[in-house]
């Protein structure tokens, strides 16, 4: 299949999501728009639907042999937008390029299911796929945007014995693509909003709002005063017109000083979630490529 070019694929970026991505368009558009928006598949791929936990979930792999490991994938989309469906490309190539068995989890979203509910959904799920992955098995926390966020809050509760169970299983490694760690952070300009053509701050403040429903900024954003000390090793990428990158690069800066183990990359000139365009854009099968080679790299250490 072609490949798109950088400017092709930000002005497409820019034409067919950003517009949808507005507190002015109906939750169901915005929801519609961003399924339809999934890409195609890589050969060989297989989808079963799955519900660890009791929570809806496709979970992907790619070719004949037997995954070599097992990630969680919390999708992205503002906590209330995105699903197993939007990202289902992305959730291929990425089984592809990391020989694992990937699950999308399909948690409840906001505004009709806010905060605790995709938390609640994430620990069930890893509950389940924990009692039934072997312990030789690598098992991944994984996610982008809000769903990174609900990463790194879901590995914080399970490596500081916090999520209710202390002997639940912690993650061999975490990956977090743009997360979005901080949901009620004020917004003041920076010249990078004009530069992302995915996000934009009214979008990201209305999403916020609706997945707290009154519950505080420290609650939401655990990472800010939280021990990192505990947290698997954990890779970060993000590009440099992505408005949420200053989030990645905090969170990374803290973690590394908590002793942390920590891959971070900015990639130039891209934008929020620009890896999703694995199998057409260049630079997101460069990202992916990265990816791989950290995750294999921190699992055999």
């Amino acid at each position: 299949m072609p490949q798109l070019t950088v400017p092709l694929a930000r002005g497409l970026a820019r034409r067919t999501i950003r517009p949808f991505l507005h507190p002015r368009v109906p939750l169901a558009v915005q929801r519609a728009r961003l399924d339809a928006n999934s890409g195609p598949l890589p050969p060989g791929t297989h989808v079963l639907r799955r519900s660890p936990g009791g929570v809806p979930a496709r979970r992907v792999s790619v070719g004949p042999q037997d995954p070599e490991r097992t990630i969680l994938y919390l999708h992205g989309g503002g906590y209330a937008t995105g699903s197993s469906r939007s990202h289902l490309s992305w959730g291929a190539h990425l089984a592809r390029a990391t020989r694992s068995a990937v699950y999308l989890l399909d948690y409840r979203r906001a505004p009709e299911h806010p905060y605790p509910a995709a938390l609640d959904d994430t620990l069930a799920a890893w509950r389940a796929l924990a009692a039934t992955t072997p312990a030789t098995t690598p098992l991944v926390i994984a996610g982008d945007s809000a769903g990174g966020g609900i990463a790194l809050t879901t590995a914080l509760g399970l490596a500081a014995g916090g999520s209710g169970h202390p002997g639940d299983r912690v993650a061999d490694a975490m990956v977090l693509i743009s997360p979005w760690l901080d949901p009620l952070r004020p917004w003041p300009y920076e010249p990078r909003y004009g530069r992302d053509p995915v996000l934009r701050p009214a979008w990201l403040t209305c999403c916020a709002e609706w997945y707290a429903n009154g519950v505080d900024r420290e609650t939401l954003a655990p990472a800010r005063n939280s021990d990192l000390s505990r947290l698997p090793p954990t890779i970060v990428q993000c590009g440099t017109d992505d408005i949420l990158a200053p989030e990645g690069a905090a969170f990374s800066d803290r973690a590394a000083a908590h002793g942390v183990t920590v891959d971070h990359t900015d990639y130039p000139d891209l934008w929020h979630i620009f890896q999703v365009g694995a199998g057409l854009l260049a630079a997101a099968d460069e990202a992916l490529g990265d990816l791989a080679g950290s995750l294999d790299d921190v699992l055999k250490s």
